[in-house]
């Protein structure tokens, strides 16, 4: 069975003031250690209180999964996560806790994952994909590349 990471979905956010944004700890180039299968994730920076991302998994000369990524801020002013695999339709997760460099994103009305968390150690990115109970999970590392 094959699981790719969800593509964020970005809008607007409002986290007010000037200064580094609670999600910049995501921005950058990242990649996988090589291997048969290559997994890269870009981010841009939280300019105008955006952030977008693309993931794409590479095997031989071929791409054979991509998401689009954003992280915006619904009506309610909940911070909203949605992937977007394949270009579809995005489906949602509602941010439950964050830090200077981590993220934890939440759905559980939705199958799997139902639990996304970004974590970031130096050069060294983590995103996890879990179900609430944290009896399925799976976890994808990324090395940054470079800031763009």
């Amino acid at each position: 069975m094959r699981f790719t990471l969800p593509v964020l979905a970005v809008g607007v956010l409002s986290f007010g003031s000037a200064g580094a944004e609670p999600l910049d700890f995501l921005e950058g180039h990242w990649r996988s250690a090589p291997g048969p299968e290559v997994s890269e994730e870009v981010w841009t920076d939280g300019a105008g209180g955006i952030h977008l991302g693309v993931n794409r998994s590479i095997s031989g000369d071929r791409a054979q999964a991509f998401e689009y990524l954003r992280i915006v801020s619904d009506a309610a002013g909940d911070v909203q996560y949605c992937a977007q695999p394949g270009g579809g339709p995005g489906t949602c997760f509602r941010m439950v806790e964050s830090g200077e460099h981590h993220a934890v994103f939440e759905n559980p009305d939705h199958d799997f994952p139902q639990r996304i968390r970004y974590a970031r150690s130096g050069n060294l990115l983590t995103a996890t994909i879990s179900d609430l109970e944290g009896s399925q999970s799976f976890s994808f590392e990324w090395v940054r590349v470079s800031d763009r």
